[in-house]
């Protein structure tokens, strides 16, 4: 006899056609399975809700976070009066056995009181591929919405559909009659009294988002290089900075591993701040929130958002005493575009508290600067044989294709020596970025010297930002020594035409731009 009904999923919505098959199942005390059996159900039979992906929130792929979702289902069903229980199950890399880990991870946190076996437990699901995982565990299938296992054929829309239609229309989704038919009428009122519409809606219309299903601005970054190398150089840069932090709200947009955050709260002064970091990639948003977890960050007031900046007011306007961006701007450059960088300036000016700073420490370049498919292990080790030049003429193909925003060179013979010949901003963007085999179809796809460090000045200024003296160009000494001057001597000619060796070029720039207490 069946004592208990496992319905796992992310559960972002509750439709009617679930609420009434489980009253209809449950009353009848009988049920159909996929496999054309009966089963007879227990007078005490419950709903086991195992509310998948709950350790992820603010994607496309899981909009609302996991305790929402929780209390969704809590709600419904109690309205509804479904016997159930409820658990938040975290997802894992290796989903070959995720079945298995559903009905364990269930057991752990029942305190060995649910032990969901194939002869106390069907599970109703109308997902094949998560229906297989189930059936090769020996249980029995409650179909729900599906019609043809072949070929997923369903005869009325499963729930993730309606998110999907909730975002689609927007606003008017609560007028809508489909989406008031289909959905479960304590989802409607759990929804409005939460504003999860608007988490939805908010969560697609985010640029951000495309370029994956987690939030990740690219799917070809390797994650655990990246970490290294920002906390590597977070010491040097805070420390050039620190003393222009003004105390109060302080937010790091683009806070990476949190390590910008976890060496400001060390610093005495700023003691009594809150700290905010802001993460759009989920992998170092986890990461972020597992420090806080770890005690990383002591007894400081902080706390983590995976949120877009540019989508969300996370911030009052005039609320943030210190803004922070180490290496984010030239990103919102290469991913989002140039109206969108500059609305992002509009943004921080707005959200800046009267004689608080905007601090950004980032690429940039030169002054003057308008003067085969392998998988990444593969091409690591082919980039690492080239030498600088035939490197650079790979770059030269992979950069910016998509967008059509190429390095457009020449070569050119002098005194029976080739030369290659090109923009100074093109020439930097390859310098820096050459040795970085590991992530090359990210870094391809960034542009840092699409400004030099005078365009940044006009553009903050001329939404009202004033800079401070301390803002400066850098030219990164490390960087001069290891990655451009071993690849390359860079010459100019003079007015007869013979050739000049060039000095070396500025790299970096930090911008403390403040906003006058006046306005």
């Amino acid at each position: 006899m069946i004592r208990y009904i496992l319905l796992p999923g992310r559960h972002h919505v509750l439709t009617q056609f679930q609420v009434d098959y489980l009253h209809d199942i449950l009353k009848a005390g009988t049920a159909k399975t996929l496999e054309n059996e009966s089963v007879t159900l227990a007078p005490e039979t419950e709903v086991i809700w195992a509310i998948t992906s709950a350790n992820h929130a603010n994607t496309r792929r899981n909009p609302i976070p996991g305790f929402r979702r929780l209390g969704m289902v809590e709600y419904t069903t109690q309205k509804e009066q479904i016997p159930s229980q409820n658990y938040l199950i975290s997802d894992i890399d290796h989903k070959d056995n995720f079945a298995h880990y559903v009905i364990e991870e269930i057991h752990l946190q029942s305190n060995a009181a649910v032990a969901m076996t194939p002869s106390n437990c069907v599970v109703a699901c109308s997902t094949p591929p998560v229906i297989e995982q189930y059936q090769k565990l020996g249980f029995h299938i409650l179909p729900l919405e599906l019609e043809d296992m072949a070929t997923d054929k369903i005869f009325t829309r499963r729930a993730w559909e309606l998110i999907e239609e909730i975002a689609e229309v927007k606003d008017a989704w609560i007028e809508q009659d489909d989406i008031k038919a289909d959905m479960a009428d304590a989802c409607i009122d759990y929804f409005k009294k939460y504003r999860l519409d608007q988490t939805v809606i908010d969560i697609f219309q985010d640029p951000l988002q495309e370029a994956s299903s987690e939030g990740d601005l690219t799917t070809s970054r390797d994650y655990d290089v990246y970490r290294q190398a920002f906390e590597d150089n977070a010491f040097r840069k805070v420390e050039e900075f620190s003393q222009y932090v003004v105390p109060g709200r302080i937010i790091d947009i683009g806070s990476a591993t949190g390590q910008t955050i976890k060496l400001l709260t060390e610093i005495k002064r700023l003691e009594e701040s809150d700290f905010y970091g802001v993460e759009a990639a989920r992998p170092l948003y986890t990461i972020c929130q597992q420090r806080k977890e770890n005690g990383a960050f002591g007894n400081s007031n902080v706390f983590f958002y995976q949120r877009n900046i540019m989508q969300s007011a996370l911030f009052p306007k005039n609320s943030v005493n210190t803004a922070i961006t180490m290496a984010l701007t030239h990103e919102v450059e290469s991913y989002m575009g140039r109206e969108a960088l500059l609305e992002f300036i509009r943004r921080v000016y707005e959200m800046t508290a009267p004689g608080g700073v905007y601090i950004n420490y980032d690429v940039v370049g030169p002054d003057g600067k308008d003067d085969k498919e392998l998988d990444d292990t593969q091409l690591k080790i082919f980039l690492d044989t080239l030498s600088s030049k035939t490197r650079f003429l790979r770059f030269a193909q992979d950069f910016r294709q998509a967008e059509g925003d190429k390095i457009v060179y020449t070569t050119e013979l002098v005194d029976g020596s080739e030369y290659i010949v090109l923009r100074r901003a093109d020439l930097c963007d390859y310098l820096a970025k050459k040795d970085y085999t590991e992530n090359w179809h990210s870094e391809a796809h960034e542009r840092f010297c699409y400004w030099e460090y005078q365009d940044w000045v006009e553009a903050l200024t001329s939404v009202g930002f004033e800079i401070e003296p301390a803002s400066r160009r850098i030219t990164n000494e490390w960087l001069i020594e290891n990655r451009f001057a071993p690849a390359a001597k860079v010459f100019e000619k003079d007015a007869s035409g013979a050739l000049i060796e060039s000095s070396q070029p500025v790299t970096n720039m930090l911008v403390v731009a403040r906003k006058p207490e006046n306005v």
